[in-house]
């Protein structure tokens, strides 16, 4: 049996696994697969997911058994002294169903999944925070993981898992076809460190700032994944536009066109004292615009039933 789990190493984009569980672990995925299947209210929606802490107890116990497995020491990718650390507090159980037309429609909070992306910021010496993306449903054919650096991708089915460096690999949720293809996946993340020099504690210090970005960044893509209020709306936006290319591009056009009539029609000269009041106008012009397109289309979604 190998030691590692990893299929690609790369100095820019991390190391990335694709690969089985073990056999005996099939029969707990299915189990966890068709109880938490029944505990989603709603199966037309495009994301629902539960957080480790908030799983049934039943269904808690089980992925548990796929956290605690020894499977997961290959982590540390023949490394003699190595701390690996379970950040189970951001695990959790995801059923995703991504509507038709993903490059017609607009994503809102989903664009983060869609779209080209790293999924964190950081970049600490000497240590490494995997996530483990592991299929519990079958009949994907259609939804490919697709790690664009590295120009690999799989489509995950029940008992497949993909693991990949939270920080460094990029990658986004391509839709082969045009048909509804839900999925159930459950991902487990760890603190790694290897030949490690700092203390264990250290390294859980290291976590936190992990779960912290995790959980607020997680907060607003939920609230804004189908929204149907005006706050859901703003921020629902407010991810999409984050994740657009071409947003610099028109918030610089916003800013040099305010300038210009700050100076010409406000009058006011470009000058180190009007700093201040250069700097609020630009904020009132941006934040105004912004919140007339939320209002646009929150109004629309209203009268129109339109997203």
């Amino acid at each position: 049996m190998m030691d590692s789990l990893f299929t690609y190493r790369d100095e820019i984009e991390g190391k990335v696994g694709i690969g089985r569980l073990p056999n005996e672990l099939q029969s707990i995925l299915d189990d966890i697969s068709n109880e938490y299947y029944n505990i989603i209210p709603d199966k037309n929606v495009s994301t629902y997911h539960t957080w480790y802490g908030d799983m049934p107890s039943s269904i808690k116990y089980k992925v548990e058994q796929i956290q605690n497995n020894a499977f997961w020491d290959k982590l540390c990718d023949g490394s003699k002294k190595c701390v690996k650390i379970s950040a189970n507090e951001m695990d959790e159980l995801y059923y995703s169903n991504p509507k038709n037309n993903l490059d017609k429609i607009n994503l809102y909070g989903a664009s983060g999944n869609y779209d080209i992306h790293k999924d964190c910021i950081y970049n600490f010496n000497g240590i490494k925070f995997y996530r483990i993306i592991i299929g519990l449903t079958d009949g994907n054919d259609n939804i490919i993981t697709y790690f664009n650096n590295l120009d690999i991708g799989h489509k995950i089915n029940s008992g497949d898992y993909i693991v990949f460096d939270f920080d460094k690999s990029t990658h986004q949720v391509i839709k082969d076809k045009q048909k509804l293809t839900p999925r159930i996946l459950l991902k487990i993340h760890y603190t790694v460190c290897e030949n490690c020099k700092y203390s264990k504690e250290y390294v859980e210090t290291i976590k936190r700032f992990y779960l912290y970005y995790e959980f607020i960044t997680r907060y607003f893509m939920q609230l804004g994944t189908d929204p149907e209020t005006l706050y859901q709306f703003f921020w629902g936006l407010f991810c999409q536009y984050y994740m657009n290319s071409y947003t610099k591009y028109i918030i610089l056009f916003i800013i040099i066109t305010t300038i210009i009539v700050i100076k010409f029609l406000f009058k006011i000269k470009l000058v180190y004292k009007n700093l201040l009041k250069i700097i609020k106008y630009l904020l009132l012009s941006l934040t105004s615009i912004y919140l007339l397109i939320v209002l646009f289309y929150w109004l629309r979604y209203k009268l129109l039933g339109i997203r």
